[in-house]
């Protein structure tokens, strides 16, 4: 399995004038390391909980189909999107396609040959009824390819203020303490591992 970023999303979670003022940061100066920070702990804070925060575009690559298993995407809340609802994304998501025996690359069609379970936690892509998954060109590796997007919204205001506090604290962490692992600088603070606590395990879809 191997996913990528197709489209970044359009714009970071908070901004750089939001944290400069939890900050107290008047000047320009720091303003290039600021927003480097943000982007860091917006990334930080979504690797940790497997979700996204705003509309990004991603492609999952599978060797073959799972089995008898339903497909999970490993990024949530994913979103059914049409055709050009984020820009760059042409064509309506999630879309599954794969190359068949015969070489032929086949773009599957919702509610004929799969279902989404999207609000599942981890979102899911499930067979209909006594149907199975296509079987594959041997030895393709990279013979699925699922396109998708994930996030709450394409503006800040769509996330969880929960998440975006989580942002803020830790790009202003990073900030105040710059020193290496081995002190409390180093460290993730409590309040940032405890919000990825409940996002991981607090049963949220």
């Amino acid at each position: 399995m191997n996913l990528k970023v197709l489209l970044q999303p359009a714009a970071e979670l908070v901004t750089l004038s939001e944290v400069k003022a939890y900050l107290r940061v008047d000047g320009t100066e720091e303003d290039s390391t600021i927003a480097g920070l943000i982007s860091a702990a917006r990334e930080y804070i979504e690797r940790s909980t497997r979700r996204t925060m705003i509309y990004t575009a991603y492609r999952l690559t599978l060797d073959q189909f799972p089995g008898w298993e339903d497909l999970e995407l490993p990024r949530s809340p994913a979103q059914e999107l049409a055709a050009n609802t984020v820009v760059g994304i042409a064509y309506a998501t999630p879309r599954i396609r794969y190359w068949n025996m015969d070489g032929d690359q086949i773009t599957m069609v919702q509610d004929e040959t799969y279902e989404l379970l999207l609000s599942d936690n981890p979102p899911r892509i499930v067979l209909p009824v006594m149907a199975l998954w296509p079987i594959t060109m041997a030895f393709q590796r990279g013979a699925v390819e699922v396109d998708y997007v994930a996030g709450y919204g394409e503006a800040a205001g769509s996330v969880p203020p929960m998440l975006r506090q989580a942002v803020k604290i830790l790009a202003a962490h990073w900030y105040e303490h710059r020193e290496a692992v081995g002190n409390f600088g180093g460290e993730v603070p409590l309040s940032i591992e405890n919000i990825i606590r409940l996002y991981v395990d607090g049963g949220y879809n």
